[in-house]
């Protein structure tokens, strides 16, 4: 991404409180922080703009390398969820993913890669991640992953059927050109 863009809020405020708040005894869930590290800005942006229909429930933060995005997880008071590519330039996503495992190891992990093979599955699997997605990516089912690893309750969020997501899903394992004419508003 653009200078001016690399760590960009995109989804809105970043908001810096508990889980939880009381407001007239009334209890408020905190706004969510996810960050997304991916070195190829189109699919940046294209996530971005897929997800923005969830603002409400998180903020999204990008990074275009594991070492700005290691910048990014030091600058924010707390991040919930890190999404991370495996081939970036810089640091990658195994060294994303180790860092983390040192430095955050209670902030769950997606992995995404276009590259995917029984045995980096292995590999990332005994490093803790929380899932791993293959590219092309469909956005309802990175949202649906999004909102398993926030424990954010799946009724609460605006959703499509599952039939529908199910198909969508089938059709972007096989036409890449189709995750971007799904994902652009």
């Amino acid at each position: 991404m653009k200078d001016g863009l690399s760590g960009l809020d995109v989804c809105g405020a970043c908001r810096r409180a508990s889980d939880e708040e009381k407001d007239g005894g009334q209890t408020i869930r905190r706004m969510r922080e996810v960050l997304i590290v991916d070195d190829e800005e189109p699919l940046l942006l294209t996530i971005a703009e897929g997800l923005s229909i969830y603002k409400k429930y998180f903020n999204l933060h990008t990074a275009t390398n594991g070492a700005d995005a290691v910048k990014i997880l030091k600058s924010l008071i707390r991040v919930d969820l890190v999404l991370t590519d495996l081939s970036m330039p810089k640091m990658d996503g195994f060294e994303l993913l180790a860092y983390m495992n040192r430095n955050y190891p209670k902030i769950p992990v997606i992995l995404m890669t276009a590259f995917g093979t029984p045995k980096i599955e292995e590999i990332v699997g005994s490093m803790g991640t929380f899932r791993y997605l293959e590219k092309p990516l469909d956005i309802n089912t990175l949202a649906d992953n999004i909102f398993e690893a926030l424990a954010i309750p799946s009724g609460q969020a605006v959703s499509r059927p599952d039939e529908e997501r199910a198909a969508e899903k089938q059709a972007s394992r096989f036409d890449h050109q189709a995750y971007y004419k799904k994902t652009m508003p």
